[in-house]
C-alpha cells in the first residue's frame, strides 16, 4: 500500500522507531549508492562487495574496501560541523527539524511512555550534533541518550536505552519524566573506541585509524574511476586483474591495510560483521533490543534512508512483522524502488511504502516539510 504522509496525529500513544539510514545525510556525506548498474538495478558498495566475495575475488573486494574507507569512513571522521555551508548545512537543519517534530509528538505522550527510539545504520554524528544545537537554543528541555554513561570515560552499555530522566518540582510535589531520544547506533560509529572490554564513546575526536600509506595502491584510481564514471560494469571491474609483476606489493598493501582497517568500530558493508568482538557483541545486543521494539504492542517503524541491504536488520523486521499492532512505513527515494522492498516483504500487509506525492525523489527536506509534519497550530 502506497502512501505520501505519515499522520502524526495518531503516533503520540505509539511506541515509536526509526530506522534511518545513509540518505538522511546524503549532502553532507556519500551514500554507499554508485553510479553503475546491473541489468536496470543500481549497484552499491554493499552489492558490489557481496559479489565479490560470490567469485572469490579478494582483490577487488580490497580495492572496494579502500574506496568505502576514502570516500565514505574518512569524511565521517574528519568533517568539521561548525564550517558547513550550502548544502551541508541543510543536512544538519533537516535534522534539527526531524528532532524537534519528534519531541513534539513527544511533548503529547502521557506518563512514563515519553521516548522515542533513533535506530541508525550511519557513523556518523549528524544526531548527536543536531541535538546539541537544540539544546543550545535552550527552548526545549529533552534528553538524548546515546547508551553512554560516565564523565571522562563515557561507556556503552545496552541498558542503559532503558533509563529515563525524572525532574521534580520543589520540595517533591510534582513529577515529570523528560523527553528522550534513545539513540541506537546498530552499525558502529566513528566516535567509538575500544576500551578494555567496554566501548568508550568520545564525539570530541575521531582519530584517522588507517593510514594514507596503507591504500596507496598503483590500482586505486583506476578501480575509483570505473565505479565513478557510469561507464563500466561489473563484469568490467571483475576483469580487472593484479600484473604478476605487481602482485607482491599489492599484497604487502592489502596486508597493511587490513592490519589497520580491522580496528575501526563499524559494522563491514559485506557479512554485516564486526571484527571486534566487543562491538560484535554490541550489534547483537543493538539488534535484540531493536526486535524487543518492534515486538511490543502497537508499535510503528518509520524507515528513511535506509536500503533494506542487511539481511540481518531486514529478516528481523519481517519476522516483527507477525505482530499484528506494528505498522512500519518504508520511506523510497523513488517510487520505483517499491517493486524491490515488496520482493522483502511481500506477503505482509501491515507495510506502506510512502512516497512522494507528485513523483519526484523523497528527499530528507521533503520528508520533514511533507511526510511527517504538524500542522502549524500544533507546533
Amino acid at each position: 500500500m502506497k502512501t505520501s504522509k505519515i499522520d502524526l496525529n495518531d503516533l503520540h500513544d505509539k511506541n515509536i522507531n526509526y530506522l534511518i539510514g545513509a540518505g538522511a545525510s546524503a549532502g553532507l556525506f556519500p551514500t554507499l549508492a554508485l553510479n553503475m548498474q546491473t541489468e536496470g538495478k543500481w549497484e552499491t558498495i554493499e552489492t558490489l562487495a557481496t559479489e565479490f566475495d560470490a567469485i572469490d575475488a579478494k582483490y577487488l573486494k580490497t580495492l572496494l574496501f579502500m574506496y568505502y574507507y576514502e570516500e565514505c569512513i574518512k569524511p565521517v571522521s574528519s568533517v568539521d560541523f561548525t564550517k558547513l555551508e550550502g548544502e551541508k548545512k541543510v543536512v544538519i537543519d533537516n535534522y534539527k527539524k526531524f528532532i524537534k517534530l519528534n519531541l513534539e509528538i513527544l511533548r503529547r505522550k502521557q506518563g512514563y511512555d515519553r521516548k522515542v527510539n533513533f535506530f541508525t545504520t550511519n557513523y556518523d554524528s549528524c544526531l548527536s550534533y543536531a541535538a546539541d544545537e537544540i539544546y543550545e537554543e535552550k527552548s526545549i528541555r529533552f534528553n538524548i541518550n546515546d547508551g553512554s554513561r560516565g564523565f571522562h570515560k563515557k561507556i556503552v552499555e545496552a541498558r542503559n536505552f532503558n533509563c529515563m530522566t525524572t525532574e521534580s518540582g520543589i520540595f517533591d510535589r510534582s513529577k515529570d519524566v523528560q523527553r528522550q531520544i534513545n539513540l541506537i547506533h546498530l552499525h558502529g560509529s566513528a566516535f567509538w573506541r575500544k576500551h578494555n572490554d567496554s566501548i568508550l564513546v568520545d564525539y570530541s575526536s575521531a582519530d584517522k585509524i588507517v593510514s594514507e600509506s596503507s591504500i596507496d595502491s598503483m590500482y586505486c584510481e583506476d578501480f575509483k574511476e570505473m565505479l565513478e564514471s557510469g561507464y563500466h560494469t561489473v563484469d568490467q571491474l571483475c576483469s580487472m586483474i593484479i600484473d604478476e609483476e605487481n602482485e607482491a606489493e599489492f599484497q604487502r598493501k592489502q596486508d597493511d591495510f587490513y592490519r589497520e582497517y580491522k580496528k575501526l568500530p563499524i559494522v563491514n558493508p559485506t557479512k554485516w560483521k564486526f571484527h571486534e568482538t566487543v562491538f560484535e557483541e554490541h550489534y547483537y545486543q543493538m539488534l535484540r533490543h531493536l526486535s524487543y521494539e518492534l515486538e511490543k504492542p502497537n508499535s510503528i517503524l518509520i524507515a528513511f534512508g535506509f536500503s533494506f541491504a542487511d539481511e540481518h536488520i531486514r529478516n528481523l523486521i519481517k519476522r516483527s512483522l507477525t505482530n499484528p499492532t506494528l505498522q512500519v512505513y518504508i520511506c523510497c527515494y523513488r517510487e520505483t524502488m517499491i517493486p524491490e522492498f515488496q520482493k522483502y516483504f511481500s506477503d505482509l500487509n501491515n507495510i506502506k511504502y510512502v512516497v512522494h506525492e507528485e513523483g519526484e525523489k523523497l528527499d530528507f527536506s521533503y520528508f520533514n516539510s511533507h511526510v511527517l509534519t504538524l500542522g502549524e497550530d500544533d507546533v
